[in-house]
């Protein structure tokens, strides 16, 4: 039989080592700690099998856009973590129904014994001696301790099974709340993408839904924040946004961390005009925004954002809205940044 010699690794394992230390060398060359999280999301990169996660990466640094640790989690939880999830998911409903099988044939096992048992508690006392030996009794007498051992063994294996089902229900309770929890941006603590492409589909399939309308926001020159005033003070600045559009939006709105400086807000429910009123209240305070860096009070230059707003349409999918809106943003910064733009009319694209 062919062995490999100990000193000479498979080729699978020369390749994930190899794989591994350019993971590592990707997060050391963008200053991120190789911790777990990270970690798998570099060297599924360096792996390539999911393609989305690649070309996302790809993207991140040709426009020399760093790898932070909140991108690289964003990438986790849309490409790696709603894998893991589904499979968990799946396993726990396929246990939920294995159980409920077992326990449907054992309370139907569990009444036909029982009936049975009955049958023989009342016949016995007729089988005297006289009407039908003592052989027959005996036997009947012997089938009834059987089933008394049945029924006593199928009340045990039914108290586990229960003990089994509610161990099983609060699972599906901890995976509903691990399912709510990776719909939540850590940093902002607003909703992310996951979640604002749950909500749209939801939002569109909605008959009795009224009028929808969409802002793509993006913060401006945000780079230029980072390399200023370094990345904790780039989580600030992040971190007050959010906090504004939380205060600038009631009811069904919904705000959302699209990822790095982007949000989305939708608008259930509001028209392109209330819609505009929205966007140039939260720009407004956007810009009137004053932060001071704690560690040396320093004040940190005021910041402005850009807003693209458009209104779903007849037919639309969830992705010509989002276009729209991204389109509209675009002009935004085109023409100068710090403004709020709509989306162009049909007849004008």
């Amino acid at each position: 039989m062919n062995t490999l010699h100990p000193s000479q690794p498979q080729p699978e394992l020369m390749v994930a080592k190899e794989n591994a230390l350019k993971a590592i060398d990707l997060l050391v060359d963008n200053q991120v700690a190789p911790l777990p999280l990270p970690y798998a999301v570099a060297y599924e990169y360096w792996v390539g099998i999911i393609t989305e996660l690649h070309q996302a990466i790809d993207r991140q640094l040709r426009e020399g856009k760093s790898l932070d640790e909140y991108f690289l989690r964003e990438l986790y939880e849309q490409y790696l973590a709603a894998e893991r999830f589904s499979r968990v998911n799946g396993l726990r409903d396929n246990i939920q129904g294995i159980l409920r099988t077992l326990m449907e044939a054992l309370e139907e096992t569990g009444q036909s014994h029982e009936e049975f048992g009955q049958t023989l508690r009342a016949s016995i006392p007729n089988l005297t001696e006289e009407s039908a030996g003592p052989v027959l009794r005996q036997i009947a007498e012997d089938l009834l301790q059987a089933v008394v051992k049945v029924e006593t063994s199928n009340r045990l294996m039914h108290e586990r099974l229960e003990q089994a089902r509610q161990e099983t229900d609060q699972l599906r309770i901890d995976l509903e709340q691990q399912r709510r929890e990776s719909l939540i941006d850590p940093l902002t603590g607003l909703y992310n993408r996951r979640a604002m492409e749950q909500f749209g589909d939801d939002l569109l399939s909605n008959e009795n839904q009224g009028q929808l309308t969409l802002l793509a926001l993006d913060i401006d020159l945000f780079k230029s924040i980072n390399d200023t005033y370094g990345h904790a003070v780039g989580d600030v600045v992040i971190r007050q946004v959010a906090d504004t559009l939380r205060k600038c939006i009631r009811g069904d709105d919904v705000a959302i961390r699209y990822g790095g400086e982007e949000f989305v807000v939708l608008l259930p429910n509001t028209s392109l005009e209330g819609a505009m009123i929205v966007a140039e209240t939260i720009r407004h305070r956007i810009e009137a925004l004053r932060l001071v860096r704690r560690t040396d009070n320093m004040m940190v230059r005021p910041f402005t954002i850009s807003i693209g707003v458009s209104c779903r349409r007849p037919a639309d999918t969830w992705d010509d809205i989002f276009q729209r809106a991204d389109e509209a943003l675009y002009r935004a910064k085109e023409g100068g940044r710090n403004r709020v733009v709509r989306e162009l009319d049909e007849t004008q694209r």
